[in-house]
Formats: C-alpha cells, structure tokens, sequence
C-alpha cells in the first residue's frame, strides 16, 4: 500500500467495530465515531469559569495530545477513505454497502481487541491500585528530587535548592507510603505523610523569614541562572498537577486517606513552584525578597492542611466513620458535564444532514445509542461508556434549551434543525480530532471517568 500511515489509531477503532458489530455501513460507522469523540472528556477546551486546577489540567492535556499526535502523517481522513486504506490492505471488504473484516481482517482485529482489554487491566492493576499509585509517586518524586537538587546546585538558587530537599523528603515519604499499603500499615504510612507536611511547612517558614530578614538588611544572595530555575519549576509543577489529580482520583476510589495526605502535598507543590518561579521573574526585575513574602503564605497554608488531616487519622484511628466528601474529587463534575456534552452532540450529530427531528425521534435515537448494550470500541474496554440508563424524556429540555441559547439548534413548529452556527460547531469539534490517537496516557484518562453504572474497584 502506498500510504504507510501506522494501524493505531482510528484505523483500528474501524476494525474494533466491524469485529464487534459487523457487517456496518459507513453511516453506522460514523455513529460510531461521534460516540467515540464525544465522551473524551478531557479534549474540552477550558472554559473561563472552570477553577485553576481544572484550567491547568485541560491545558496539559492538550499539550500532550499536540505533542504525541501532532505529525502530519498522522492525519485522520474521511471515514469511507479510512475504510479505503483496510480495504487494500486486505483486512475489510465491501459487499452491498457494508463494510465487513475478510478472515485476516478478523485475525487482526482480535489482536486489536486483545490488545486493548490486556491494556485496560494494565491501567487498572498499575496504575488505579493504591499500590500502585504509592509506587509511581515514589519513582516521579524522585525524578523530580534529582532534577529540582541539581539545577539549584548549578544555578545556586537557594529556593530551587530546598524545594529539591522538600522533594528529596517526598520521595522517602512516598517509598514508606507504599511500604505502608503494601504491608497494610496505611495508618503509620498516614502519618508519615502527615508529619513530612509539618516539617515542609515549618522549614518553608524559617527559610522564608530568614531570607525576609536578609532582604531588610540588604545581605540577601540573589538567586542566579533564573531562566534555568524557571523551567525547572515549571516541569515540575506539570508533574504536580498531574500526581494530585492522579493520587486524590485513587484515594477517593479506595477510601483511602494516605494518597489522599499525598495529594494535599502534590497541590501545595504546584503553588510552591509558582512561587520559586514568582521569585526567579521578580530576581529578574532586581527586586529579591518576593519569593520568600510568597513562601511565607505557602508555609501557613501547608500547616493547615496538615492540621486538617491529623485530625481525620485521628478519627479514623478512634474507629470513627470517615468523611472524605470535604476532599473534592477532581474533574468529577467534568465527567458528569462531559456525558450531557456528550448527548447535546448527538442531537447536532443526527441533524447535521440536513434532516429535521421531532422531540420523540430525538429521545428515541438517544435511547438507542446510549443504551448500556451499545459498543463503542476502547472506551467499552476501559468502561467509560455510558452504563446508565438515563431519562432522556426528562432532561430534554436540559439538553436542547443551551443549545438553542448558543443558536446551534433551531426549533420551528415543534420540529428541530441545524442551524449554520451548529454545523461550524460539529466541523469544528471533529477537526480537533484530526491527529487524535489513543496512547497509553489516554487510557489512563479514559479509564478515570469510568461510568458509576459500571464501575469495578481496582
């Protein structure tokens, strides 16, 4: 075949299905494909009202994709020229409209499958464990202890260098924390945690008022290489972002309060890292002592949450019923507002071709492929289909009435259409997913917004 563009993506979406499913026409195809986009949550565009955290987070994400699929030959094409390219390869056939797997078709397809469902309990046994969570911490905390020590010894920034100490104790901390669930010792482990906030918040403290100090007297050493120490720091907060989203996801999953502790940490972490960076930009500027006023804040904040948390492992330790839902799940909201997203596309989808609907036609074609039986290839295997049965006849209204305030949907004698606006928007949203493939990193998020209708401990 002249085009040599790798199986990976939507190539083996396509073959997934047809194993599945088959025989499909290209319209059942690309109802596939809609379903498939629609519920990947975290290619949202952030919005103006989201929190910071969830801003940062989208972001990155999108980083990431733009950074593992951002190659030209890469391009996902037409569905029907997709379908093309497994035709010649000898995988799939056309008969009478319907595209099916040829018998190497069906072998490869299987291997595909295989693959995915061994890649889905991988994410679930190495990465959604306690266990497992306790351990990725311990290898990144150390990756960024070394990183964070060794270019604050090159650069000489004393702020650099002991947010390289802090991560230095992280990562002794994260290596008994797994010890610690791995010998089902959570409660030492807690603590342990518990007690590596005190200290980072009272050495932060001291360091703080000391350099605060030798800014009054003038004897305060400016930090040098600042544009090393930015770019450090701001590694490092990437890391943070993702460890405390990762670890308070795991802690919350298995009631478990100990990666919870290191998620609180992982959040102070990402303020801490602007601060270092506060204080390189300010250097840069001559003025000295910002970093150190921002440290400072930082160090009373750590306290609390310290405080906070030794006072449920007491609770917990008296055998009192503990209470996480103080701890917010991060992006659970998102998750909830990607499905309703996600069924607001549907509806745009099933007018883009130019047919009308009525409200019953809607609520029906909603039903039918929303329904918990129906397979939407890797996001099956990882459960984060739609498992629940919901009542489309209730929330219709939720659904259709943003979207006529947006001009997206028109609704003329109880019959709606697609408005111009509405197919920019559909064009718009499947070109975001020109060069989208599915790498480990996104069975992982995938994996994280499984449905609460199907949802398995790890």
């Amino acid at each position: 075949m002249a085009d040599k563009k790798p199986i990976l993506g939507y190539d083996r979406f396509l073959m997934m299905a047809l194993l599945k499913e088959g025989p499909l026409s290209l319209e059942e195809i690309d109802d596939k494909t809609m379903l498939f986009l629609s519920l990947i949550w975290y290619q949202q565009i952030p919005q103006k009202s989201q929190p910071l955290m969830e801003k940062l987070f989208f972001t990155f994400a999108h980083l990431r994709s733009e950074l593992e699929d951002g190659r030209v030959a890469r391009k996902v094409g037409a569905t029907a020229d997709e379908c093309q390219k497994l035709v010649d390869r000898g995988w799939v056939k056309l008969d009478d409209g319907l595209y099916l797997l040829t018998p190497e078709g069906v072998e490869m397809a299987e291997k595909f499958v295989q693959h995915m469902e061994k890649r889905a309990t991988m994410v679930r046994k190495d990465f959604f464990k306690p266990d497992a969570a306790a351990k990725n911490t311990t290898f990144l905390d150390a990756f960024l202890a070394v990183l964070k020590l060794g270019s604050g010894l090159v650069s000489g920034s004393v702020g650099l260098t002991a947010d390289g100490t802090d991560a230095t104790m992280d990562t002794v901390s994260a290596f008994m924390v797994w010890l610690g669930i791995k010998y089902q010792r959570e409660t030492v482990a807690t603590l342990l945690v518990i007690f590596g906030l005190f200290f980072a918040s009272l050495s932060i403290g001291y360091d703080s008022v000391t350099h605060l100090i030798s800014a009054y007297y003038g004897t305060l050493t400016p930090m040098g290489m600042p544009y090393l120490v930015i770019a450090v720091e701001g590694i490092a907060i990437m890391a943070a972002v993702f460890l405390f989203y990762y670890q308070r996801y795991v802690g919350k999953a298995n009631s478990n309060l100990t990666l919870i502790s290191q998620s609180v940490d992982s959040k102070n972490h990402i303020f801490i890292g602007f601060s270092v960076i506060a204080g390189a930009i300010f250097t840069l500027q001559g003025i000295y002592f910002v970093d150190s006023l921002i440290a400072l804040v930082i160090a009373i904040g750590i306290f609390k949450d310290a405080t906070d948390l030794l006072k449920e492992a007491i609770s917990a330790r008296r055998g009192e019923e503990e209470d996480y839902s103080h701890y917010k799940l991060p992006l659970e909201e998102t998750w909830e507002g990607n499905k309703m997203m996600a069924f607001q596309n549907w509806i745009l989808y099933i007018l883009w071709s130019g047919q009308k609907k009525t409200r019953p036609e809607i609520v029906s074609s909603l039903k039918t492929v929303f329904s918990p039986d129906n397979y939407i290839p890797v996001i099956s295997e990882l459960n984060a289909a739609v498992k629940e049965v919901h009542d489309f006849d209730e929330i219709f209204d939720d659904l259709v009435i943003p979207l006529e305030k947006e001009e997206l949907l028109l609704l003329e004698e109880e019959i709606y259409a697609l408005s111009d606006a509405g197919s920019n928007y559909l064009e718009n949203f499947m070109s975001n997913f020109d060069y989208y493939d599915v790498h480990m990193s996104d069975a992982i998020l995938l994996a994280m917004a499984e449905d609460s209708g199907s949802q398995q401990k790890p």
